[in-house]
């Protein structure tokens, strides 16, 4: 390392502040190993210089001081104030302290309806249905909603829920893509009539009609497909329906489907001369569990009467 230096400026400051003032010939001694000798610094203890044998060892040793002091102001003075200060380094024998470990702050639960009754209100004179939610995750509106989904999520390629109750007559579509031009003048008003329609409804690809009876009511249920490679884009408003509620009109299906690949399991049933009917959607990569609870709500159906 090189650097600017005044050995006579420093030994003088240094014995300034000693306790003994030294004789000439040391002071000589020590300025001619200074201006001889090149500080470096090493990892570990500092080199000693070399002295002359016939100097005093107590010249020897005010040496190894002197050039300690300067070796230290030539590497830079440390962090601390004051011209010679020493700082004083003082291990600390008392343990850092431990960081308390924060508190894990809990996820929020899922939103929704809690686990529970919920009621689908009754449409027009239509009794209400009140199912039970079996897990949390289910969001709905109630009274008034007509829809229970799980996870706020009805679209592919997972969601699933429920929507209804329908009470009444309802108009077919022949065509659930071109609905506009195949909508029937006369509606279905019987289990067994819309049995019939939908099964006939093209590319539903629907199963064979199961008989069921729920809280007393009979009728049956059937499950329809939206085929997997549906463009909607294609269809009449960009919506693939299945049927409306009133003829003639050109607002669109009253019940529509959210995508490509969904299954539509139908609850169909007469209740008190009156057709009846709720629509459970879900996909094929819609999971198990949410299936299971779907499953769940539609067999927990009580009706008030």
């Amino acid at each position: 390392m090189t650097a600017s230096r005044d050995p006579d400026r420093l030994i003088q400051h240094f014995l300034a502040e000693g306790a003994e003032h030294l004789q000439d010939q040391v002071y000589d001694a020590v300025r001619a190993d200074i201006e001889q000798q090149r500080q470096r610094a090493v990892i570990g203890p500092w080199r000693m210089p070399i002295m002359n044998k016939l100097v005093p060892i107590g010249v020897a040793a005010a040496a190894v001081v002197v050039a300690l002091v300067v070796g230290t102001r030539l590497l830079g003075p440390p962090a601390s104030s004051g011209v010679g200060a020493v700082p004083s380094v003082q291990a600390s024998l008392a343990p850092s302290p431990t960081a308390a470990p924060s508190a894990v702050t809990p996820s929020a639960t899922v939103r929704g309806n809690a686990p529970g009754p919920f009621v689908f209100k009754g449409v027009g004179d239509g009794p209400d249905i009140t199912v039970t939610i079996p897990a949390p995750g289910w969001y709905g509106e109630q009274p008034d909603g007509g829809t229970l989904v799980k996870n706020d999520k009805s679209d592919p390629p997972d969601g699933s829920g429920m929507i209804g109750p329908w009470y009444g007559p309802l108009y077919v579509y022949g065509d659930p893509c071109q609905w506009s031009t195949t909508s029937p003048k006369a509606p279905v008003t019987t289990v067994d009539g819309l049995v019939a329609a939908l099964t006939a409804q093209k590319s539903r690809d629907a199963s064979a009609p199961v008989d069921i009876t729920v809280d007393g009511y009979s009728g049956k249920s059937i499950i329809l497909h939206v085929p997997d490679d549906a463009s909607f884009g294609k269809c009449d408003q960009g919506r693939f329906g299945s049927w409306d509620i009133a003829a003639g009109t050109n607002d669109g299906p009253d019940r529509y489907h959210q995508g490509p690949g969904q299954i539509d399991e139908l609850v169909i049933l007469n209740v008190s001369g009156k057709l009846m009917v709720f629509d459970a959607g879900y996909y094929a990569g819609t999971p198990a569990g949410d299936l299971a609870e779907l499953h769940a709500i539609l067999d927990s159906m009580t009706f008030k009467k």
